[in-house]
């Protein structure tokens, strides 16, 4: 990879290349860095494009974490461990992730155990006396998706998670 080279022209290519990307969806600082990594453009012009978009507004990490968090847990089908992990992939540090999803949380008045159980509907795995293997399974499935082990303990009691379930 060649590495753009640094003055004005650099900065304005690089800075139209991560208004491209925003014009898709939003982003965090760490996303565009990369891209603009990616593209070969130098660390001084990295960090020119990033107190530029910033300047104007484009770039607050702490915005995207809360409307990403908002946005996620508004679909109910993810649970809280989940949606701090997706925001911590978008490179946002731990403590702004916490504080996004503690927001997003009141916002949009998330309640797990119905989020988790709405989850268990949609496979069908509610609303009826589930076997050990479908417990099993319905448990594994609220766990991969952030759902916190009471939560899951509470809609589907204490699970086996082995996959072959009990024989009897």
């Amino acid at each position: 990879m060649v590495e753009e080279p640094e003055g004005p022209e650099a900065v304005q290519r690089a800075t139209d290349a991560c208004l491209r990307l925003l014009a898709v969806r939003a982003r965090s600082r760490h996303e565009l860095t990369l891209a603009l990594e990616r593209k070969g453009y130098a660390s001084p012009v990295r960090e020119a494009v990033m107190a530029r978009l910033e300047q104007w507004g484009y770039l607050d990490d702490a915005k995207f974490a809360r409307e990403r968090a908002a946005s996620l847990l508004g679909k109910g089908k993810l649970g809280p461990r989940a949606v701090l992990q997706r925001l911590q992939a978008h490179g946002l540090e731990g403590a702004v992730a916490r504080q996004a999803l503690a927001s997003a949380k009141d916002a949009v008045g998330f309640d797990a155990l119905a989020a988790a159980r709405q989850v268990l509907e949609r496979r069908r795995l509610a609303g009826r006396p589930l076997d050990a293997k479908e417990q099993a399974r319905a448990g594994r499935l609220l766990l991969s998706r952030g759902f916190a082990p009471d939560v899951v303990t509470q809609l589907v009691g204490e699970p086996s998670l082995d996959p072959s379930g009990q024989d009897e």
